[in-house]
């Protein structure tokens, strides 16, 4: 029984011993009167750098690339809520920002009437001028319900003259085919 008490405790001395403590230390005080509010470094609390893992450390390198602040100058919705948008009250089938999730929601709208809704990566909005997520700063979310009626150019078909044939066979076009 000795044995076996002294392996662990030896173990558990030895890993102390190894690993490194984590050291939190205090913020520096900051002068009032030279305070930069513009700054969006201080919003950001000082994380020790091996107090996360790997994975969330690429995270928010991440999020660091993306200008702007996440949640105020662009959403970020990690699933497609529940919005009041229905394909049913729109005139045409197509796609459609959803103003409600501020155009990082978006819906395809089917000719049948049937609806499928899908999400633009964080710091993208769907842009209705193009139909593509692009980035926040280049999206006019705001022109979205103007732009809706583009929809209607995607299903209309072609007039077409039934009388008329689709091509004239002229002489000129013979001698290009044949010569």
């Amino acid at each position: 029984m000795l044995p076996r008490i002294s392996t662990i405790l030896f173990i558990i001395v030895g890993f102390l011993l190894i690993t490194e403590p984590i050291r939190f230390e205090p913020e520096p005080q900051q002068d009032l009167e030279n305070d930069d509010s513009g700054s969006q470094e201080k919003d950001i609390p000082e994380i020790p750098t091996n107090f996360l893992s790997p994975s969330v450390r690429e995270y928010l390198e991440l999020g660091k690339s993306i200008p702007g602040r996440p949640g105020v100058d662009y959403p970020i919705l990690s699933a497609i809520p529940y919005t009041n948008f229905y394909c049913d009250e729109q005139l045409y089938p197509g796609f459609f920002a959803d103003m409600e999730t501020r155009c990082q929601g978006w819906h395809y709208c089917d000719i049948d009437g049937r609806q499928a809704s899908f999400l633009c990566p964080n710091g993208t909005q769907f842009s209705q001028a193009v139909f593509v997520c692009d980035w926040w700063f280049n999206v006019r979310c705001d022109l979205s319900p103007r732009l809706y009626a583009i929809n209607a150019r995607l299903y209309q078909r072609p007039k077409v003259n039934p009388t008329r044939p689709h091509r004239i066979i002229t002489k000129e076009l013979l001698d290009d085919i044949f010569n």
